[in-house]
């Protein structure tokens, strides 16, 4: 049972990546639901008709599994619902998982500081050292994990990624090449700092490309900004794209830029690698593997080191874009495929005695050593 806030489209983040893992468990023969306050109709598309919607916990136990055995997976931490369905797993001894989706970053701890603490104290500590495992999507998420001085085992798995067929662009139709930023327009993602650092380098023949939904009225502060640099003319703003219309962004697209401050995964990382783009993004972001790899740059989380990412992004030739595109492509297709990260899961799940039998979530398991 995948407990998660909302499974709607235009929420990104967990919302897309928890109904992938829940589809592709069920391929990989592990019984999924799906348990969310927030879900309709229109976000039914993307999830597989093996995966049955509730609206909570208690519904899913006595309609879907009548007392049978099961598991929760709770997705995210502070909200007030996950506590009750903690509460709700500890009456019933239903054992639990958390994956606290970078909620628990260093970056994150510091927004609403006062309102965490508190939470912190009162449930969230508890409800956490209750799991059967915590599960971090990155090395650094788990290292972060271990120095909040939890004692549950941490468990490292990537987010997958749904590889496209194919990736034929289309020929010609574009003057300008493109960047594209795919990601919700918030204060962490660094857009102030990629634009400051356009504005330096004013790339010529090249646009940047936004596309994300707006968080906290940031997209203004950032158009602000672009118009004092002025460089309106080279940067577009969009709000998020679906389906046919985001793969074609990316099919579009000649550079992916992500200059973000902080990132448990960066699952626009993951995309744009899988649709054969090189990309620039972070130290803030845990994927190292852009360097050893050879598929893009991983720069340090500041106007230099951005900057310095994106001129040789665009100073690299064609030819070279391509090749480190099609490095990154199979690499998402070795590692980060979902098929394969729903059976390493299932795995993990049986692993910490997680066997999809019944068992009481105050017995003890042996850790792991990060």
């Amino acid at each position: 049972m995948h407990v998660v806030g909302s499974t709607r489209l235009e929420q990104g983040g967990p919302s897309i990546s928890v109904t992938s893992l829940a589809n592709h468990l069920a391929l990989a023969g592990v019984p999924s639901v799906l348990v969310s306050p927030d879900h309709s109709e229109d976000s039914q598309t993307h999830v597989q008709s093996s995966v049955p919607v509730f609206s909570s916990l208690q519904e899913c136990w006595d309609r879907e599994l009548k007392g049978d055995n099961g598991l929760v997976h709770l997705h995210g931490v502070w909200d007030w619902h996950l506590h009750r369905d903690v509460q709700w797993c500890r009456r019933h001894g239903v054992p639990y998982v958390f994956s606290p989706h970078g909620m628990l970053e260093p970056w994150a701890l510091r927004a609403k500081r006062l309102k965490k603490q508190l939470a912190w104290w009162l449930y969230q500590r508890r409800d956490l050292q209750g799991s059967q495992f915590l599960l971090a999507t990155a090395a650094s998420e788990g290292a972060h994990l271990k120095n909040l001085g939890l004692r549950s085992p941490i468990v490292v798995y990537p987010n997958g990624v749904q590889i496209p067929q194919s990736i034929a662009k289309m020929a010609g139709g574009r003057e300008r090449k493109r960047a594209l930023f795919l990601s919700r327009v918030h204060p962490k993602k660094g857009l102030l700092m990629l634009a400051q650092a356009w504005g330096e380098s004013r790339p010529e023949g090249w646009e940047m490309m936004i596309v994300g939904p707006d968080v906290g009225g940031h997209r203004a502060q950032v158009e602000s900004l672009v118009d004092q640099l002025g460089i309106r003319n080279d940067w577009t703003f969009h709000d998020s794209l679906y389906a046919n219309q985001k793969e074609q962004a990316f099919l579009d697209s000649d550079l992916f830029v992500l200059p973000t401050y902080s990132e448990n995964f960066g699952i626009a990382v993951a995309e744009a690698l899988a649709y054969g783009l090189p990309v620039v993004t972070t130290r803030g972001a845990p994927w190292s593997g852009l360097h050893d790899r050879r598929c893009g740059w991983w720069v340090e989380p500041t106007l230099d080191g951005v900057r310095g990412g994106l001129e040789a992004g665009i100073q690299a030739s064609v030819e070279q874009r391509r090749a480190m595109g099609m490095r990154g492509r199979e690499w998402m297709r070795e590692a980060f495929s979902w098929d394969s990260i729903a059976i390493g899961l299932k795995g993990e799940y049986q692993k910490y005695g997680c066997d999809f039998q019944l068992v009481r979530s105050e017995r003890t398991v042996k850790g792991i050593d990060l």
